[in-house]
């Protein structure tokens, strides 16, 4: 099988070709209904215009992440278009910073999803916003954690919504953790914005530094964030404490009839 599990590490996956070569090693998992292989680095002496080929062809339908320039630089001239790309960052929380002073009326209250956070979010990722617009879907994927804590339940410590003078929502910080989708144990900073109306008064700040205080008082050792290129919060995550990890390139491979189906290693072998 071209998709079959790494017969040393039942946790990794390899992509081989039709007679059993093995082209690059990955991980593969579910995002809320989106098919991920994550982490595909290429094996020593793959040919990266054959691996993108099989990529397409037996990973069709996945979201593909890389941390090969080469890999992703195949795939994109091939036809296909990168669809992210940016950095995951760490902050070890050995030094946090103290808690940012609100203005007069303005509060983190706790956190939750309603119609004005809804109304602030699609106003703050607009269209030329780096991880594009905000849409029904991201939403629903909201809703479905707090709802039913789907596929992650949200780290309340962590979380928080900004809260107006009247009592409105008018930005948030979402994290969960410990989350399945890293190696290291880290808190995870899923989405945090403020409304355009709010913006611009250290608030992107002061949510941010809940989620750190929160996340060690919840006994996890560090948070992490994915920041995409172009983004202009990536100044306030370097300024905070966080460090890179690695760079993470994301192409969406077109769909098939047929998507691969990861056998057992017994059957595979």
């Amino acid at each position: 099988m071209p998709v079959h599990p790494h017969p040393e590490d039942p946790a990794e996956s390899l992509l081989s070709t039709d007679d059993g070569t093995a082209l690059a090693q990955m991980r593969l998992r579910d995002d809320a209904g989106t098919r991920v292989a994550a982490e595909v680095r290429p094996l020593p002496g793959a040919a990266l215009g054959q691996l993108a080929a099989q990529a397409r062809r037996d990973l069709a339908g996945f979201r593909l992440e890389t941390s090969d320039d080469g890999l992703a630089a195949a795939l994109v001239a091939g036809g296909l278009k990168l669809d992210r790309a940016a950095t995951d960052m760490r902050h070890g929380l050995t030094d946090v910073p103290a808690p940012v002073a609100l203005p007069d009326g303005w509060s983190l209250g706790a956190p939750g999803w309603d119609d004005d956070l809804a109304e602030g979010l699609a106003a703050a990722y607009g269209p030329g916003h780096p991880d594009g617009a905000w849409q029904a879907s991201d939403t629903e994927q909201v809703r479905a954690m707090f709802d039913g804590g789907e596929p992650v339940p949200p780290l309340l410590p962590a979380s928080a919504r900004l809260m107006d003078p009247e009592g409105r929502s008018a930005g948030h910080v979402l994290c969960a953790g410990p989350v399945p989708w890293t190696d290291d144990v880290c808190a995870w900073v899923l989405n945090l914005a403020v409304a355009p109306r709010a913006q611009g008064r250290g608030f992107g700040r002061a949510l941010l530094t809940h989620a750190l205080r929160g996340a060690r008082e919840a006994g996890l050792p560090a948070v992490g964030l994915s920041v995409a290129d172009g983004n202009s919060a990536r100044r306030m995550y370097d300024s905070a404490g966080f460090h890179p990890l690695t760079r993470v390139l994301s192409v969406l491979l077109p769909a098939s009839s047929d998507p691969p189906v990861c056998v057992p290693a017994e059957q595979a072998l």
